[in-house]
Parts: C-alpha cells; sequence; structure tokens
C-alpha cells in the first residue's frame, strides 16, 4: 500500500517534529483539567440535569480523543510508522480539537443558561478559561504542524480528509 511506505525525517524533520512533542506536552496540562472541571460539573447535582449536557461532555470528550490521537502520532512518528498514511491521522485528529471545541463553546453556554447554583456556575467559568487556554494550546499545535508538515501541505491534507468523509 503506498500510503504505508515508511517515511524518513531529516534532522530538520525531526527538530519540529520533537518541538510539536513538546507543544503537545504542554497542551496535555489544559486537557486533562478541562476533562476534570467537566466531569466535575457533569456529576454536580446542580447542573447534572441540565439538558445538552451529554453532548457537552462528548464534545469535551472528542476534543480529548484528538489530542490523544496526535501524540500517538507524533509519537510513531519517530519511529519506522511514518509514512503518509500516519500524518494523514495526525491531521485529520488535530483537525478534531478545534472543531468541538467550537461545539463545546455552545453546548457550555446551553447549559449555563440552565444552572442556577453558585458551585456549578463556578465551575462553568472555569470551564469557559480553559476553553479558552484551549484556543490558544490549538493555534499554537496548528503552528507546529505547519512547521512540520508545511502549512500548505497541512491545508491540502485538510481539504482532502474532508472530501473523503462526505459524501460526493
Amino acid at each position: 500500500m503506498l500510503n504505508t511506505q515508511p517515511l524518513t525525517l531529516s534532522a530538520e524533520e525531526q527538530y519540529r517534529l520533537l518541538d510539536w512533542w513538546q507543544t503537545m506536552d504542554s497542551a496535555k496540562t489544559v486537557v486533562q483539567r478541562l476533562v476534570s472541571l467537566v466531569s466535575e460539573l457533569r456529576l454536580n447535582p446542580e447542573s447534572s440535569h441540565a439538558d445538552g449536557m451529554i453532548l457537552f461532555y462528548r464534545a469535551i470528550s472528542e476534543i480529548s480523543y484528538g489530542y490523544a490521537g496526535v501524540r500517538g502520532g507524533v509519537r510513531r512518528a519517530f519511529t519506522k510508522e511514518y509514512s503518509k498514511a500516519l500524518q494523514i491521522n495526525m491531521v485529520m485528529c488535530l483537525s478534531f480539537a478545534p472543531k468541538f471545541s467550537v461545539d463545546a463553546k455552545v453546548l457550555l453556554e446551553r447549559v449555563a443558561k440552565q444552572v442556577k447554583g453558585s458551585s456549578a456556575l463556578q465551575l462553568i467559568q472555569r470551564i469557559r478559561e480553559t476553553l479558552l487556554e484551549n484556543d490558544i494550546i490549538i493555534k499554537k499545535l496548528e503552528k507546529k504542524a505547519h512547521a512540520f508538515l508545511g502549512k500548505d501541505t497541512f491545508q491540502d491534507m485538510q481539504v482532502k480528509i474532508m472530501q473523503d468523509m462526505t459524501m460526493k
């Protein structure tokens, strides 16, 4: 299969990949905090009943899955597994985070309208702040992906992935 032929990284590519990895590592704490806060909100009696809570929780989970996929891809890119298929997977997973971040913000506001308790409202505010931190991390990760793959290549891959996923 053509997409699974191993690719070799130059020293410069290895450096850029390591830089991407380090940014992924810093993102890990933001994502963990986000998932923890949302889990706490979901279990809070003042907010657990809110319409849209499960969808909101799912959107946050998808952000986490996206990060995990990119992290795994970047880690595997340092091995003999590095291939065009792995590149595509990395780009696809990185695309999850911003899309589901937008969904999460919309769903959070839907949940927030139904919550009155002070502890739940405090959690909601902390989640808002963490989602803003997440947006900053996403931009950094996209820049690292552009530096590694090339901005045009990254964007072309995103377009191709979207075309492959939609009905023609």
